[in-house]
């Protein structure tokens, strides 16, 4: 056996070390860690990551699974119908083994499972497919096929990225050559698509880890601008440069964008408008529009170039995704003359930030819910997350980009899971729309209600914290059939001790009060077995995990139990 180099050496032991403060297995966690390192350019969380996850038992050699549609994560409950008309759509596709060696079998996978799944004709959900692969990658692959689909007509870009990684360092020629056939593949069944596959080994994680994302970014002025003595900024930029600065290879920088606004749909009649003035406006830019606000910590000029630290475009939403489109969508590259407006505000404290970002919307079309983590509720729970050595990701990917453990970071649509499962008893809702549950303003101020106790937050993410810990000491068929009973399963543990405790008319108070040390591993143990029962009962699938009956039989089987536990035989 040849001596480890250097870099399996330090790759193996900083991954062994991070996967034993997790809490997770060495083979699970190097999954994880070697997604978050190849995808480090692309704006995901580790949920996101997780999410996409799909090693398991037939999982045709894929461990993790993502459809990106102009730079956005798509999910099962993502709406991408009021995308422009020039789309970018690409399919990452990673591989992950601990194993020192790159081998062949895994290439030769990889091309099984394009020619099996990505054909667009083919039946997903057959019985020959569903014999050989988990429900995971039919689904994650599912979503790309649907995407594909629904935006062919428009002949959008189309690149499938593969990466295969392991703790190797050599890579054999014979093993390169199976990347051929796998290229082949790929570009007879999507003609005029980009194809690219990446060997990542030891020496190149430990460059990956070495590297730091950017946090800042250049935009070139069209005139000098006007600057203030707390260094801000009041400036002309021409607007191909304007859309140069919020790109990314291409596709829109969903990153630059405050988490809080980045989602509004916008007016459709205010990006007609706008649209109109981009297409045949002969007037400047500036004259017509009211521009867009960029808050950042620091900006510094040099010549008529400002470099902006983590820039945050908190008012000109619509203006910008607007510029985007009209560029991205041109046939010929032309002069462009005109400019659009630019505040630059450099701010670094917190709350006077969240102020500005409700200001600059406050006449605007944007709906209240769309500023949700500006609310004080939002800084107050990070608070209080902080001080019990969690960190809340109010703003996504802070604590992410600031190295602070995976296991230790909560955002906000998982919180959101928590709360809408432990308090409002609604886990369907929660499996049902992992990332979009808070678009409702209705339910985000159900969620989100300043009348509940901070504990609230903190212990609901910590009962499902705890309930995933207990429930993956089970072995289960497929990665999903875990998904589909984890909230109901916390939702159980909550309600069943509510009842017996009488204090079920009153959830919020009592989650706000609750003692983790009450899920022991007996109680725990009682509680899956009722949530199996009537999850096996109702077919066992994902329609069972989002419908309502499924809570509905839970709610009776508990009250059932704790009935039969207080009568007379029992005392």
């Amino acid at each position: 056996m040849s001596e480890l180099t250097n870099s399996q050496i330090i790759m193996e032991k900083i991954i062994k070390e991070e996967a034993v403060e997790q809490g997770a297995q060495f083979s699970e966690y190097f999954e994880l860690y070697t997604a978050s390192q190849i995808l480090k350019d692309y704006d995901v969380t580790y949920s996101d990551i997780e999410y996409s996850i799909v090693g398991d038992g037939g999982d045709g050699g894929v461990d993790s699974f993502y459809t990106f549609l102009n730079g956005e994560l798509i999910k099962e409950d993502t709406d991408y119908s009021k995308t422009g008309k020039h789309n970018k759509i690409e399919v990452v596709i990673i591989q992950s083994k601990t194993s020192k060696k790159f081998g062949e079998d895994a290439i030769t996978k990889f091309n099984e499972v394009t020619r099996d799944l990505f054909n667009i004709s083919t039946d997903i959900s057959s019985d020959n497919l569903k014999r050989r692969y988990n429900d995971d990658l039919r689904g994650r692959v599912s979503i790309f096929r649907d995407v594909y689909s629904n935006l062919m007509k428009g002949f959008p870009d189309l690149n499938f990225s593969y990466y295969y990684s392991t703790l190797g360092e050599e890579v054999h020629p014979n093993v390169v050559d199976k990347v051929n056939p796998l290229k082949e593949t790929i570009l007879k069944m999507f003609t005029g698509s980009k194809f690219s596959f990446d060997f990542v080994g030891a020496s190149n994680l430990v460059e990956l880890n070495r590297k730091v994302k950017s946090t800042s970014r250049m935009m070139e002025l069209a005139e000098s601008p006007i600057a203030t003595a707390s260094g801000s900024y009041l400036c002309l930029v021409n607007l191909k440069k304007y859309y140069e600065f919020i790109s990314d290879n291409d596709s829109l920088s969903r990153s630059i964008f405050e988490s809080n606004v980045r989602d509004h749909n916008g007016d459709v009649v205010v990006n007609v408008a706008i649209q109109e003035t981009l297409t045949s406006g002969k007037e400047d830019f500036w004259f017509l529009n009211n521009g867009v606000t960029i808050i950042t910590s620091k900006a510094v000029l040099s010549g008529k170039t400002l470099t902006i630290e983590n820039p945050q475009v908190v008012n000109g939403l619509q203006t910008s995704h607007e510029i985007y489109n009209y560029f991205s969508n041109l046939e010929e590259a032309t002069q462009e003359l005109r400019n659009v407006l630019v505040r630059v505000i450099c701010e670094s404290n917190a709350e006077s930030r969240d102020k500005i970002i409700r200001a600059t919307n406050s006449q605007t079309s944007i709906p209240p819910a769309s500023l949700r983590s500006a609310d004080v509720i939002h800084r107050d729970i990070e608070d209080f997350f902080k001080a019990n050595g969690y960190f809340y990701d109010r703003r996504k990917n802070l604590y992410k980009n600031e190295g602070k453990p995976a296991s230790r970071i909560v955002s906000i649509p998982y919180l959101s899971q928590c709360v809408i499962t432990t308090v409002l008893l609604q886990p369907n809702n929660a499996r049902a729309r992992p990332s979009t549950l808070i678009n409702d303003n209705t339910r985000y101020e159900q969620i989100f209600n300043k009348k509940n106790p901070l504990s609230l937050y903190l212990n609901s993410y910590l009962i499902l914290k705890k309930c995933t810990e207990l429930l993956k000491q089970y072995e289960f068929k497929s990665k999903r059939d875990f998904n589909n009973v984890i909230y109901h399963t916390a939702m159980a543990v909550v309600l069943k001790l509510a009842i017996t405790d009488e204090r079920q008319n009153n959830i919020s108070k009592f989650v706000g009060d609750f003692d983790i040390r009450r899920i022991t591993e007996e109680y725990f143990d009682e509680i899956f077995d009722l949530v199996w029962r009537e999850y096996k009962k109702l077919g066992g699938d994902d329609t069972t995990a989002k419908g309502t009956d499924f809570v509905t039989n839970i709610e009776k089987a508990l009250a059932i139990s704790a009935k039969a536990e207080q009568s007379p035989m029992n005392s």
